[in-house]
């Protein structure tokens, strides 16, 4: 069952989950405007970019790395990278492995009444295992 939330100017369906695969991999689906991102972060999990419509750069380790409709891209554990659209609208997916990252949406989501203040935004993610590399 997915579901859908909207954080920090993303829309993401939570397609698949932990709970769905026994821990292995979490399938999300962001829907993602022109300039709205994430900051350069790392984690401890792999992940795989499909862009399904529009314009994406992943910034891995400082580097544009664009990819357009139809293509994929590995970014692998403790990879530096940043997802910005690039398209007045950006529709893609990520495959997390293991799976979990649900957990650092869902917090946000939670918390939703402190994303004005980045501080807490960066403690929210921090205790979800994502290190932001500013």
């Amino acid at each position: 069952m997915s579901k859908i939330i909207e954080v920090l100017g993303d829309k993401v369906n939570l397609r698949i989950t932990a709970k769905d695969t026994n821990n292995s991999y979490s399938l999300l689906e962001f829907e993602t405007p022109e300039g709205v991102g994430q900051p350069p972060h790392c984690h401890s999990w792999d992940e795989t970019y499909i862009v399904l419509e529009g314009k994406l750069n992943l910034n891995i380790n400082g580097n544009e790395s664009i990819l357009s409709a139809g293509s994929s891209m590995d970014v692998p554990s403790g990879c530096i990278h940043s997802p910005i659209s690039l398209m007045e609208s950006t529709r893609y997916l990520m495959i997390s492995r293991p799976a979990g990252v649900e957990s650092v949406f869902l917090s946000l989501d939670a918390n939703k009444e402190d994303l004005d203040d980045m501080n807490r935004v960066v403690e929210i993610v921090t205790k979800e295992g994502v290190k932001i590399s500013m």
